[in-house]
């Protein structure tokens, strides 16, 4: 049996109702996510194992998260009580010509209290054949970062299949500090998600301009990348959102050859968490050996689907999501 464990921050998010500012008294709506914990429950939804390694406090609302992960499948047997604090993010949402916000408070959560020296590893590791983490978890601190290390040095050595999505957060960490911690990270990963921040040599500290870049570069920045850090894969998506709310989701990937997604196009509802519902798509078909072009068609699908759903992740079946595939009048290739 395949079981992939996730080493992240939970977070609960608070969004004004209607599309309104942060203000005394606004009504929000609360979700619990984090893009491990995001991921871990789309994968439950879709029939994985999943186990969630992090810290949490031992009070009513560290218990409440853990619920939250019990109650969607995820073996919470190894989380650390530590600490007082569960990370917090503030998201206004954008309307018309003013833009989405983003506010964190997570310093000093309980993720960084967590003793690695002091956690039995045989027991953490027992069954697990998949690790994911994010550039997120790189960038909340030094002491996490070696409470990561830790953890890939292990998964290595138990010869366990090492995923990273790079999720730059550039109000949490400089692109140039990005660079460099997290060209150090993904040299343990099999698959990586995402082309940037990331370093082929100490020259390259300037980020990559996908934005306006051909095809043709995205691909050779592909391979340089994927010859570097010897990845397996390397995957690299495109969301654009039109004047009308359409979002449209491609990707291209790049392994024993390149490949592009179908273009799959909905009307948005919500954007958070359709990167994690991508990269658990792409991961379950990864740990099932889906041919490499159902692994991205399905992703794509899976991304897509979240825009349509409230919240910070989805939980939905396998079923619902090839169902998207065969809406041949919504896809492109």
């Amino acid at each position: 049996m395949k079981k992939i464990l996730f080493f992240g921050e939970p977070l609960i998010r608070f969004t004004p109702l209607n599309n309104e500012k942060i203000s005394d008294n606004a009504l929000t709506s609360m979700h619990y996510g984090g893009s491990e914990i995001n991921i871990a429950r789309t994968l439950s939804g879709l029939g994985i194992a999943t186990k969630v390694f992090t810290g949490l406090p031992a009070n009513p609302v560290g218990k409440s998260f853990v619920n939250f992960m019990n109650q969607n499948k995820i073996d919470t047997s190894s989380i650390c009580f530590k600490g007082e604090r569960v990370g917090l993010y503030y998201l206004e949402n954008g309307y018309g010509i003013r833009a989405s916000d983003v506010y964190y408070d997570r310093k000093n959560t309980s993720i960084n209290d967590i003793d690695i020296l002091n956690i039995k590893m045989d027991a953490l590791f027992q069954g697990i054949t998949h690790f994911h983490f994010s550039g997120i978890t790189v960038a909340i601190s030094p002491e996490v970062r070696t409470t990561l290390h830790v953890l890939l040095r292990e998964a290595k050595e138990r010869n366990i299949t090492i995923s990273m999505d790079l999720n730059l957060r550039t109000k949490m960490i400089s692109i140039e500090d990005a660079k460099k911690q997290f060209s150090i990270f993904a040299k343990y990963a099999d698959y990586c998600f995402g082309i940037e921040p990331l370093m082929i040599n100490s020259d390259d500290i300037n980020m990559f301009d996908r934005n306006t870049a051909t095809i043709q570069m995205i691909q050779e920045r592909m391979q340089v990348l994927k010859d570097v850090f010897n990845f397996k894969a390397i995957f690299h998506t495109i969301r654009n959102i039109d004047e009308n709310q359409v979002n449209s989701y491609q990707c291209y990937l790049l392994a024993d050859q390149f490949y592009t997604s179908i273009n799959l196009k909905t009307s948005l509802l919500e954007r958070v968490g359709s990167g994690d519902a991508f990269v658990a798509g792409a991961l379950y078909k990864l740990i099932n050996g889906a041919p490499l072009q159902e692994v991205i068609d399905f992703a794509v699908a899976a991304g897509t689907l979240k825009c349509t759903i409230k919240g910070d992740s989805m939980f939905e079946s396998v079923d619902k999501i090839n169902n998207l595939l065969k809406i041949n009048h919504e896809i492109s290739r």
